[in-house]
């Protein structure tokens, strides 16, 4: 019965990835795929690519940044909301909201708020007279990145709120009444019994927003198409631009392994991370 799902999903997932393992070794376009095979030529390029070396480091940092923020919000509301019944049922019911958006939509919502002519932004930050002329926030290197972290944080903090809140509301009751029959203070509670049990649900959703937020693509894509410069450039995007801009399939080809090969390390890294904190925990 499990054979036809397993078929399936090999279908789908082996046969891409055979099909760009393929590529990566010809010297391949749109046009004409498979074209003239190459071999290692298309890898030996990539390791010396700065502008793949850069779009990696934007990729790392905009998931961590990201990630930790979403994480640190979506606990912390959770935490805060964990009492309010009636109010929590309706919190998660908005929390979906930004999750159900498309992400060409809240892209399209973030750039009219950013912008510099019209965006509400803008708009109060001259009327309180906290700038003399208007900010381009997706125009300036020092902003632009930034700007899109906010914009994944408003679309993905729900998602972490959401799972936060499972996790507390799923710990036993019975060492909190414990606590209160001797006396213990919130602070106490929380840091002897609430922080270490539900420290290994924060991590796994640590590890799953981290995994995501490595494939940014639309919010890029939308905002600032990788600019201004290569200042927002990630690695998802870049192989874009190789492989639909540039049309060098082949190249696109084996960025994109050399990039699953740098996904990979980076979550085995994690989840050894993880292992050795929640011994620690326990």
């Amino acid at each position: 019965m499990v054979v036809p799902v397993f078929v399936v999903l090999l279908i789908f997932s082996l046969v891409p990835l055979v099909y760009v393992l393929g590529i990566s070794f010809t010297d391949s376009t749109i046009a004409r795929p498979f074209k003239d095979l190459i071999w290692f030529e298309n890898f030996k390029k990539a390791f010396t690519d700065e502008i793949l070396g850069i779009s990696l480091m934007h990729t790392v940092l905009f998931a961590f940044v990201v990630t930790t923020v979403q994480t640190f919000l979506g606990f912390v509301l959770a935490l805060a909301m964990q009492q309010e019944q009636s109010l929590a049922r309706v919190l998660r019911t908005l929390a979906l909201l930004p999750l159900f958006t498309p992400p060409v939509a809240i892209a399209m919502i973030w750039r009219l708020i950013y912008d510099p002519n019209s965006g509400l932004i803008n708009h109060y930050l001259l009327r309180l007279g906290l700038t003399a002329s208007p900010i381009a926030f997706l125009g300036l290197k020092s902003l632009a990145m930034p700007a899109i972290m906010v914009a994944d944080t408003w679309q993905w903090t729900p998602f972490c709120f959401i799972l936060s809140l499972a996790a507390l509301q799923s710990l036993p009751k019975d060492p909190y009444e414990a606590a209160m029959v001797d006396g213990a203070r919130p602070w106490y509670v929380f840091k002897r019994l609430t922080l270490p049990m539900v420290a290994p649900q924060i991590i796994v959703i640590f590890l799953f927003r981290f995994l995501i937020a490595l494939k940014v693509f639309d919010l890029v894509y939308m905002l600032t198409f990788g600019g201004p410069g290569n200042s927002t450039q990630v690695a998802s995007f870049y192989i874009y631009r190789i492989g639909f801009k540039q049309f060098q399939t082949g190249y696109a080809g084996a960025v994109s392994i050399l990039v699953l090969v740098f996904v990979s390390v980076i979550a085995l890294i994690i989840t050894q991370v993880r292992k050795l904190v929640l011994k620690r925990v326990e």
